[in-house]
């Protein structure tokens, strides 16, 4: 008995020290040069660090609202999960590109960890937990949510915490599921993909485990009380839905009366469902998985959302659990299949913030196609050999994707994340001779880099500000002016050929604004402000 002890023992701490060194690498993928790529921040990231450093250190959001149940961002209404908790991040490493970040690394990281023990509990095998987590470690799609602050990965958390604790309770006892319902409820309020698919798994839940919870009544009264009260807080708080989100990403007509069902119909229900199935169709192309990943580059790596390498074993993965018909493999093919529908019912599908919830899903898929791969080897020494390579393969992807990524990703793509923000901000900031700046909006939302940068107090921020009336403007920028420290900002709403020039007023303007300067010989360039590939993204210019 003492030797069984021991190999377990030994097992165990082989299994602990593995999961600690896929825990550490995911760990440095995240964090590594997270401050510097992608390349600088984009305007929502800027909104969220600031957001949040208006609440740790006021209590209010950009708008003056005390501890919001939601944020009014740029004409949309903003999940509050990602923003209170990148709050004390902000509070303790102050307001900067890394503490901003730094959130979304943590929680990446931290499903890594997550989704070992939810494939153990599935499945109760820990080599696919170990391989599992692997292929979440080093998916360059996980790893790109990662690094900038998103809320992809604080849903995805709340998520697979609240499925690990629904299984734990089945295991241990129905204690754990009023904090799973907390879990699901707290993901439900994270990120707008959510409203979609936490409503469809927990039906399933409810239909293939309710039995197991019925002999632990008051168990079940407490997760229902605490799902009560977050329809309540919704009901409070209609905005938490994203109708206003919603709104903008509807199906534009004009695509939708090109479809064939509405050729066919003249309907336009029938028209906008065949577009909703053309775009799920899309989510499966290896265009999109393998290849190029999403086409906006703020989104993807542009090297494809999953590894070459992992086709092969979501073909398998997915065979397998046809022919396991478990509860788990029924639920975990749900999970995998109504991923993409949140990004199938709006604009630019196939979208892989809003079809997030293929992470975790598609990467447990993987990892039992590829463990069953092996279980139709006979031959232990051929097992070694296989999964040797295919560890090499992925390892070798990885590389070639990160080498991509911190090089030609970086410089290509700078435009694509507001690149040159930061650096207008700290030339005004060196240069307090100039008491008007007129800052051009081609770019979109400038003001929120200011306020970020400048870390604008709010109550003096709210004291001067003017907002753009955006029905009349159809501008995208939401704030036309502002003062601080005496000095008056101005954002878009002047006719940049006309611009007057004096000394003591600065212009910010793009290369296509300064080469139409109707007085362009009366300026002198203070500073021109270049993209990494050598490109030139601003001109600063004043009075000569």
């Amino acid at each position: 008995m003492e030797a069984l002890g021991d190999m377990y023992m030994n097992m165990k701490n082989k299994i602990n020290l593995l999961l600690l060194v896929i825990i550490l690498l995911a760990a440095i993928l995240r964090i590594y040069k997270i401050d510097q790529v992608p390349p600088s921040l984009s305007w929502d990231e800027a909104a969220n660090g600031y957001n949040a450093y208006t609440i740790a250190n006021y209590g209010r959001d950009e708008h003056g609202k005390y501890f919001p149940a939601y944020f009014r961002s740029f004409g949309d209404d903003k999940h509050p999960i990602h923003i209170y908790l990148t709050a004390p991040f902000v509070k303790i490493l102050g307001l900067n590109e890394f503490s901003t970040r730094l959130p979304s690394a943590v929680f990446g990281t931290l499903n890594v960890l997550l989704i070992f023990f939810l494939t153990n509990l599935l499945f109760k095998n820990k080599f696919i937990a170990l391989f599992t987590a692997f292929l979440l470690a080093i998916s360059p799609y996980n790893i790109h949510f990662s690094r900038f602050n998103h809320e992809v990965n604080f849903v995805l958390f709340f998520f697979m915490l609240g499925l690990v604790l629904f299984f734990t309770a089945l295991k241990k006892g129905g204690l754990y599921l009023p904090f799973s319902i907390l879990s699901f409820g707290l993901c439900f309020i994270s990120y707008h993909p959510a409203k979609i698919v936490v409503p469809v798994i927990l039906f399933f839940l409810f239909i293939l485990y309710f039995r197991n919870f019925l002999q632990n009544k008051k168990s079940l009264l407490r997760a229902s009380l605490v799902a009560a009260i977050f329809l309540v807080i919704i009901l409070v708080n209609p905005e938490l839905l994203g109708v206003a989100r919603v709104n903008q990403t509807l199906l534009k007509r004009d695509r939708i009366i090109q479809t064939n069902l509405y050729k066919q119909t003249g309907n336009e229900f029938f028209g906008k469902l065949d577009l909703i199935l053309t775009q799920y169709s899309w989510h499966f192309l290896p265009e999109f998985l393998f290849i190029k990943g999403d086409a906006n580059p703020r989104l993807s790596f542009q090297t494809g959302q999953f590894y070459k390498i992992e086709a092969v074993f979501l073909i398998a993965g997915v065979l397998f659990l046809i022919h396991k018909r478990s509860k788990e493999g029924l639920l975990l093919l749900v999970w995998a299949l109504i991923a993409p529908i949140p990004s199938s019912l709006t604009e630019e599908a196939p979208h892989a913030a809003r079809a997030s919830f293929m992470m975790g899903s598609w990467h447990i898929i993987s990892a039992l196609g590829f463990y069953f791969i092996l279980s139709l080897v006979r031959f232990r020494i051929l097992k070694i050999l296989i999964s040797m390579i295919t560890i090499i393969i992925l390892i070798y992807s990885l590389k070639l994707g990160l080498d991509y990524y911190y090089g030609e990703y970086a410089e290509r793509y700078a435009i694509e994340w507001q690149y040159g923000m930061k650096q207008i901000v700290e030339f005004v900031k060196e240069n307090e001779e100039y008491n008007q700046i007129f800052v051009t909006d081609i770019r979109s939302q400038p003001y929120i880099f200011f306020l970020y940068y400048l870390k604008e107090p709010i109550p003096e921020y709210l004291n001067s500000v003017l907002y753009n009336n955006l029905q009349e403007t159809k501008s995208f920028n939401m704030t036309a002016s502002f003062r601080s420290n005496y000095r008056d900002f101005y954002f878009g709403g002047w006719d940049p050929v006309e611009s007057a020039p004096q000394k003591d007023r600065l212009y910010v303007l793009s290369p296509s604004q300064y080469g139409g300067l109707r007085y362009r010989e009366a300026f002198d360039v203070k500073k021109i402000i270049h993209y990494p590939n050598g490109g030139v993204a601003f001109y600063i210019v004043s009075a000569i």
